[in-house]
């Protein structure tokens, strides 16, 4: 337990970062619905010992830190490598403990939770904020895994922090946003391999959108912005071919379908996606891209159901369904401003789950591959499923339409 203190002041911590924030510290709902989400996130830390090979970056975080001298180890991918590096580095100075290593992924969740109370007011969803956070917080899968020493705690905080500073610039152009928006871009490219691929296009389009996209309250000369996000983006593109992360769009797709093969090669796994990408030429990735895509996002089916598992992949893949579905509507009803703000959100996450969909090649994976992304799912479908149970529950008793819709 000693070498457990810096854990439990991470906990203590965590319940007080929320009252950092004014606007959050305001609406004491808002507040109680993230500490309930915390307090089943703390719950599974403390049963975590059941949970097999969640510790695997913990105890090679705890090898690094033995050393008589910092080493580089190697793992599994480049993301490994940084993430078990981090983790040594903490371990050597605060201790090597498995409850502290998984208070830090409790603790990038709440940070999550402020990121996504911020881009709730950037869209005018404050109404809406309570279910936004239990629906992020409380998702079973999501609430396992962001609370381990596994990478998608961090890699959804990252990917939150690029979208909300790709809004910031697109409300407010300027240099500082802008590094903000490439130094959280960078550090989630350098959890995972494939994240590191998408960030160069999550730059592009953020830079695109955030600078030439803008209609009104300009200050620059259009000719000007349309040069300096010009020069951005080639910048962009260069470092990233001399770092060998640049892909055409050919070369991601075969490079993700090559990946794919190969995982699906190991026999003896159930959950196997069945589709298989062909690349062979461009009607075959046509052709079978969408399918490989929507068993990726959907998958397990109704008629793939073998065992209680496979019930809650059913059920949070239908969830993801309705929360898309719902997003989209938003989005088609939406004008103006917010039309364009929903279209980069959902170009940004349907983005990363494509890289995701390429490489996957099971749902047991794909339940994991999910959490990144699911933050701006969330964001853009709870409203829309929200006022459709009001509706639906009024209708029931005969009260009529549900007064209030969501800003267009």
């Amino acid at each position: 337990m000693m070498q457990d203190w810096f854990g439990w002041l991470l906990l203590i911590f965590s319940f007080s970062i929320v009252l950092m924030w004014k606007s959050i510290r305001d609406d004491t709902k808002v507040v109680h619905a993230i500490w309930v989400c915390l307090v089943l996130h703390h719950a599974v830390v403390f049963l975590n010992v059941y949970i097999p090979d969640a510790s695997t970056f913990h105890w090679h975080g705890v090898h690094l830190a033995a050393l008589p001298e910092p080493e580089w180890f190697p793992a599994a991918s480049t993301g490994g490598v940084i993430y078990v590096h981090s983790l040594g580095l903490l371990y050597r100075a605060f201790g090597a403990s498995l409850f502290f290593g998984e208070e830090l992924s409790v603790l990038a969740f709440v940070l999550s939770c402020v990121v996504l109370v911020k881009l709730v007011e950037y869209l005018d969803l404050r109404r809406f904020c309570v279910g936004i956070i239990l629906l992020f917080g409380l998702l079973p899968s999501a609430v396992i895994f962001r609370s381990v020493t596994l990478r998608e705690s961090w890699q959804a905080l990252f990917f939150l922090l690029s979208v909300y500073w790709a809004i910031r610039l697109w409300k407010r152009p300027g240099i500082l946003n802008i590094s903000f928006l490439l130094m959280s871009v960078l550090c989630m490219s350098m959890l995972h391999y494939g994240l590191a691929k998408y960030a160069v296009y999550l730059v592009i389009i953020s830079l695109y959108w955030g600078i030439i996209g803008r209609k009104k309250n300009v200050r620059w000369a259009r000719h000007l912005r349309f040069l300096f996000a010009g020069l951005l983006i080639v910048c962009v593109i260069i470092s990233s071919q001399k770092m060998g992360l640049f892909m055409t769009l050919g070369e991601a797709v075969e490079a993700g379908a090559e990946m794919r093969q190969v995982l699906l090669k190991y026999t003896g796994v159930r959950t196997n996606f069945s589709f298989i990408l062909d690349t062979s030429s461009v009607l075959g990735i046509v052709t079978t891209a969408p399918m490989v895509f929507v068993e990726y996002m959907f998958a397990p089916f109704p008629w793939q159901v073998e065992n209680v598992k496979d019930i809650w992949a059913l059920l949070e893949s239908i969830l993801r369904f309705l929360l898309l579905f719902f997003a989209i509507s938003s989005w088609r009803r939406s004008s103006g401003e917010v039309r364009r703000c929903y279209s980069f959100l959902l170009i940004t996450v349907l983005g990363m789950e494509l890289v995701w969909a390429l490489g996957t090649a099971n749902w047991g994976t794909a339940v994991r591959h999910h959490v990144p992304g699911y933050s701006v799912i969330v964001l853009l479908g709870v409203p829309g499923l929200i006022l459709f149970m009001r509706r639906l529950h009024f209708g029931m008793f005969g009260r009529g339409k549900v007064s209030g819709e969501l800003n267009e």
